[in-house]
């Protein structure tokens, strides 16, 4: 499981080194390989090539004739991009999705239970900031989870 926030810096070429635990956790479970895709949220989303490949047989499953289903594979699928650790423990991100997530040199690693998400620092921030300023729902969803 992927947990924690971690600071990181990208290099020009768009080389992020990736947090140990996470490292150890691709190695273990997809040999390092991981696809890195677009976010709604406008991060990037990192997933273990197996969990990709899960969402991708999910998604495949359903009908083609709904619209949202549609844009949805265009939107992940068309963007996602197949990376594999280096003996850095880096994975190269490139251009179109640095642009897309607006990352700079100074990015967040946050992680998401099965995937973790890479953010420019400064949206980071923001978002964290959103999400104290509208806590009463997930309160409500802490509470399900008898937290």
């Amino acid at each position: 499981m992927f947990r924690g926030a971690f600071e990181h810096t990208m290099d020009e070429k768009g080389r992020l080194s990736i947090p140990s635990r996470y490292r150890e956790l691709l190695e273990a479970n997809s040999h390092g390989q991981v696809v890195v895709t677009v976010d709604p949220d406008r991060c990037l989303a990192a997933y273990p090539f197996p969990e990709w490949e899960s969402i991708e047989s999910r998604l495949g499953e359903m009908s083609m004739l709904r619209r949202e289903v549609r844009q949805l594979e265009r939107f992940l699928v068309g963007n996602a991009v197949e990376c594999e650790l280096d003996r850095q423990g880096r994975i190269l991100v490139p251009q179109t999705l640095r642009s897309f997530a607006g990352l700079q040199r100074e990015v967040v690693v946050a992680g998401q239970i099965k995937k973790f998400e890479i953010w420019d620092q400064e949206q980071w921030s923001q978002q964290q900031q959103q999400c104290l300023d509208s806590m009463e729902g997930a309160m409500e969803v802490l509470a399900e989870l008898g937290l």
